[in-house]
């Protein structure tokens, strides 16, 4: 079940897909939320995009309305249904291609991401493709 709209934050727009989902991402991995239940990363149809994913513990539901940037805490009125997070500003599903997001993200603000710190992320193919490109540089200078 999908449901989409799109909202304003910190003067970039969002679209957003609720997804209702105890399962694995369609990366295989579980899926690493922000504080508010969602992360960037592709839905079932492959598409990237920040979406939310339902949990089988507490909270079960979506906490705030992220991306949370690392301020659910301050949305929460009484008891704090915040997830844990993933120890960044914005979580994003490991597997998920940084030039994919990063395309998603140009179409509201094409330097949003370098504003906030991220989890890990990179696919081990972009990091053989960085590995490579220092050790040339490195080739290159030395």
């Amino acid at each position: 079940m999908h449901k989409s709209h799109q909202y304003i934050t910190d003067n970039a727009a969002c679209n957003v897909t609720s997804t209702n989902s105890l399962t694995p991402s369609t990366t295989g991995a579980t899926p690493i939320v922000d504080e508010c239940g969602g992360h960037f990363g592709p839905t079932d149809t492959g598409e990237i995009e920040y979406h939310y994913h339902s949990r089988a513990i507490v909270p079960y539901h979506t906490a705030c309305q992220g991306p949370s940037l690392s301020q659910c805490a301050g949305t929460q009125r009484g008891t704090n249904y915040c997830h844990p997070g993933c120890g960044a500003d914005v979580c994003v599903q490991p597997g998920t291609s940084e030039d994919d997001l990063r395309t998603y993200l140009a179409q509201w603000d094409p330097t949003w991401l370098d504003k906030y710190t991220t989890n890990d992320y990179a696919t081990k193919t972009e990091f053989k493709a960085l590995k490579q490109l220092v050790k040339e540089l490195m080739e290159e200078f030395a």
